[in-house]
Parts: structure tokens; C-alpha cells; sequence
């Protein structure tokens, strides 16, 4: 049984039933992130998902998680671009004891001052590992090449000073305009009968968040002008970031461009990995993978390599690109990446969290419940032509952007792709 119920308020349950497991996963996920934010108030999102969980009317942070602890569970939140979301697992016998501890850090929460204070801090660290961790930052930097002005392209954890300067006011009032009924969607999956679900939702959820704000997806289509950027830092690996044009999600082709990533850089088989790690040496890490937004999307490949290596390993995934351009996929790589698409979905069936979270952004973009079986009907259905329009729209270096930490190489990073 998969399904949705839409209340009165706007809110809707996702619901997935799973009789062969004992754990029950709920997510509260609502369509706000980075996209949603301004210059002035970036990382807004992310500090806002951190504060629910410093201290409720009835309960300070170490006693949420001693809780959660308690009763066996595990919670735990993320932002992204375009949603946030906080979430539970627990074995089904708690699935009413994770929906009240949900609830209550989300509608009782304090936004103490002297709690903020101190998560500032916490924050602020968090940003400073990122940008320590290379291969994180090389990625931010494509998304800012890429996305450019558009909201997309800023950083989910947002600007330092952004951060210092968020009040508790700042906070009531961006949740206020934000967590809205109509944009926000509770899944529930597992082991749970629906009209247990149901009453969950309502009785802890249902007529709490605001109603009649519900934004517009506001992020418009963004036409990039292709950009360079570099970092150069006295670090051992060089990290090449190259971004191409993307799907949005839930196009018509979204599989056939899944399909294209898996055979093109996805995996140990993947022609990247083949050519530039295992024949010739040149990285330890090469791999592809699609991101897809409302509106919007890119293709993200990354190198991993030394500094003496940069041009060459740039250069082998542009004869690579030539080629897939030139001829295509082959029949054989066609059949083996339907089957390895199918593996990952009905392999992540099997996962009570990925259920969750996957029927949650699902219907939250789309108002459609994730159906496995039409969506291995349509991989099977994928054909070299439209893997060939995936392509071809998408390995346009007339329109890619280059993103570069590492070492200052030996080449002209400007003139690299």
C-alpha cells in the first residue's frame, strides 16, 4: 500500500506500508532550503534546522536526544537546496513516541539566546571543515560557476557573517513564512497500518503549521554563462570540478539521464573510471553524478588527481566526452545500465529510511507516491536514442563550467576545457 491523504490544512501524509520489516521511518520534510534564501540571509535554512534541536518548552538538547535514545531511535535533519527535512527511525512499537518528539522540537522549540550563541559557534566550525575538506569545496565553487546568480549557486551552510548575525526574531519569522501546511509533507513508511499513520499526523502535525504562505517554486530556470574558478592551495590532491547542463526533476528523461550517469561515470565499470583511473592511472577518484531540481539541474563530474597529472586527466575525459558524443552508448552498456539502475531502486526499497525519504520528496515535488514498479518499467523502456538526446544536451562543453582547488598546475586552468 502506498499512498497519499491531504488534510484539510494543505498538509500531506506519504504513507508506504512494509510488512516484512519491524522499523517505521517518519520525515517531516518541507520545500524550503539554500534556493529559497537571499545574499543577505544565506544559511538561514541550515542554522534554523540546527536550533530545532537546541531546546524545547519541556526540554533541553541533551534531554531530546536522551530520549531518542531511549526508546532505541535515531533522529537526525538535512538541508539541501530546495527542502529541509527531520526525520526518525525506530522499531514500530515507537513510531508514536518518534512522532511526539518530532512535533515537539518543531513546534516547541525555544530559540534560546544564549543557545543560539553557542550554535553560532558550532556552525561557523562546520563551515571551516568544509572548506578543509577539498573535494566539498571544489563542488560549492562548480555550484557557483554554474548556477551563477540564481539562488542555486549559493552554499547550503551560507556567509559567516550571515550567521553572526541571525536573530531569535529572524528565525520565528523565516519559519513563519516558510513551514507552510501546503508545502510540507509527513512520510511515514514501514511496518505501521495506514489509519495509525493517519491518526499520527494528526494529532501531532496536522492544523501546526502555517497555512495560506505556501511560496511558489520560485527557482526559475537558470541559462548559465560558462565559468572558471580556482582555489590554489598548498594541499597533496588537485580537485577538478567540471558542471554540465542537467534535467530538472521529474522530466520525461530523467531516467535515460540516470542511465547515461551510471554508464558514463557512476561506478567501477563506468567508462571514467575505466579510462582514467584504471588504465592510465591518473586518479584515485573520477566519478559523475546528477543533481536535479525544480526548474533546474546540472551534471557534476569530478578528478581527484596530482598536480602534474591535471591537464592530462582533463585531457582523457575530453577525448572520453568526444567520443560518447561522436558514438553514443553501446547496446551492451544500454542493458547493463538498465539493470544496475533497477538494482539501486528495488535494493533501496529494501531500506525503511529510503523509502522515507525518497516518497517524501516525491510527492513533495511531484504530489505523486514513489511506485517502484512503474519506474522499472520505465528503465526497461529506455532506448539508445534517448540516452543519445541525454547526450547530447548534456556533454555541451560550450556550456560547462570548471571549478579547480589544488596546487597552481603547470596549465592555464582558463583554458583546461
Amino acid at each position: 500500500m502506498n499512498e497519499i491523504f491531504r488534510f484539510k490544512s494543505g498538509l500531506r501524509l506519504a504513507y508506504k506500508y512494509s510488512p516484512s520489516v519491524r522499523s517505521v521511518g517518519i520525515a517531516v520534510m518541507t520545500g524550503v532550503g539554500s534556493a529559497n534564501e537571499t545574499l543577505q540571509n544565506n544559511g538561514i535554512s541550515h542554522f534554523i534546522e540546527h536550533m530545532f534541536f537546541k531546546g524545547t518548552k519541556t526540554k533541553n538538547s541533551f534531554e531530546i536526544v536522551e530520549y531518542v535514545d531511549g526508546i532505541g531511535a535515531q533522529i537526525n535533519a538535512f538541508t539541501s537546496k530546495q527542502t529541509t527535512c527531520f526525520y526518525t527511525l525506530s522499531i514500530n512499537t515507537q513510531a508514536e513516541n518518534c512522532a511526539k518528539i518530532l512535533s515537539e522540537i518543531m513546534f516547541e522549540s525555544t530559540f534560546d539566546k544564549e543557545e543560539m550563541e553557542r550554535e553560532k559557534g558550532v556552525v561557523l566550525e562546520e563551515i571551516s571543515m568544509c572548506e578543509d575538506d577539498n573535494d566539498d569545496l571544489v563542488m560549492d565553487m562548480l555550484s557557483s560557476c554554474y548556477f551563477g546568480k540564481n539562488s542555486l549557486g549559493m552554499t547550503i551552510l551560507g556567509e559567516r557573517k550571515n550567521i553572526k548575525s541571525f536573530t531569535r526574531d529572524d528565525l520565528i519569522d523565516y519559519i513563519s513564512k516558510n513551514y507552510c501546511a501546503e508545502t510540507t509533507v509527513v512520510s511515514i513508511a514501514g511496518n505501521i497500518e495506514f489509519d495509525k499513520a493517519k491518526d499520527l499526523v494528526e494529532r501531532y502535525f496536522e492544523g501546526k503549521f502555517s497555512s495560506g504562505c505556501a511560496r511558489e517554486w520560485q527557482d526559475v530556470a537558470c541559462t548559465t554563462s560558462p565559468s572558471k574558478s580556482s582555489k590554489f592551495k598548498d594541499i597533496e590532491q588537485s580537485n577538478i570540478a567540471i558542471g554540465f547542463p542537467g534535467l530538472d526533476y521529474d522530466n520525461k528523461l530523467t531516467m535515460a539521464e540516470m542511465l547515461v550517469n551510471t554508464v558514463v561515470g557512476g561506478g567501477m565499470s563506468s567508462r571514467l573510471f575505466q579510462e582514467v583511473r584504471e588504465k592510465r592511472g591518473l586518479a584515485y577518484n573520477v566519478y559523475t553524478y546528477n543533481s536535479s531540481y525544480i526548474n533546474n539541474g546540472i551534471m557534476s563530474l569530478y578528478i581527484g588527481t596530482n598536480v602534474e597529472s591535471v591537464k592530462k586527466a582533463v585531457d582523457c575525459t575530453l577525448d572520453l566526452i568526444e567520443n560518447l558524443r561522436k558514438n553514443g552508448l553501446t547496446q551492451r552498456e544500454l542493458e547493463r545500465g538498465r539493470e544496475q539502475l533497477k538494482g539501486a531502486y528495488v535494493l533501496g526499497q529494501e531500506s525503511t529510511g529510503v523509502m522515507m525519504r525518497v516518497n517524501a520528496k516525491n510527492v513533495l515535488f511531484t504530489d505523486r507516491v514513489f511506485d517502484i514498479d512503474a519506474k522499472i518499467k520505465e528503465i526497461d523502456n529506455i532506448t539508445l536514442a534517448q540516452t543519445k538526446e541525454i547526450i547530447d544536451f548534456t556533454y555541451d562543453l560550450s556550456k560547462a563550467s570548471l571549478a579547480y582547488v589544488g596546487k597552481k598546475p603547470d596549465c592555464d586552468i582558463q583554458k583546461l576545457i
